[in-house]
């Protein structure tokens, strides 16, 4: 089992807004100023980590991905938008070729932008620190 991270996850969701909305500007940190009609910016909102047996673990990562539309589309534009990333986001893959399903999607427009709520559950391996090997020797002992 690959491990992965929370970047990587991340990562995987702007790597798929990029590819379905390539005329888009996609932003993974909170934009203060610059930011044009028809951007997406993605933002982490809750990385969860429940410990399981052994070395296994479930994580979840919970991402707000907020689009901002054109001032002639506003809302309209909002829901067109939240037609298509849910299909756009249902299964990402990372860097490292590990494919991920969507385990959540929810979407509310405020302040006319749109926030599309979404989840990525997945289980990981914590690394396992291996003892270190030594020597073994055996000595007989005659009677």
């Amino acid at each position: 089992m690959v491990e992965i991270s929370y970047n990587d996850v991340f990562d995987a969701v702007t790597r798929a807004l990029h590819e379905a909305f390539p005329n888009s500007h996609v932003y993974g940190e909170l934009v203060k100023q610059g930011l044009s009609a028809g951007d997406f910016n993605v933002l982490p909102i809750t990385p969860a980590h429940i410990q399981a047996l052994g070395t296994r673990a479930k994580r979840d990562l919970t991402l707000d991905v907020i689009y901002y539309p054109t001032d002639a589309g506003g809302r309209a534009e909002c829901l067109q938008i939240a037609q298509i990333v849910p299909y756009a986001l249902a299964s990402i893959t990372t860097a490292n070729g590990v494919k991920l399903r969507c385990g959540g999607f929810d979407t509310n427009i405020t302040d006319d932008v749109l926030h599309c709520i979404v989840n990525y559950p997945h289980f990981v391996l914590a690394p396992k620190d291996a003892p270190e090997m030594r020597t073994l020797e055996i000595k007989e002992v005659a009677e």
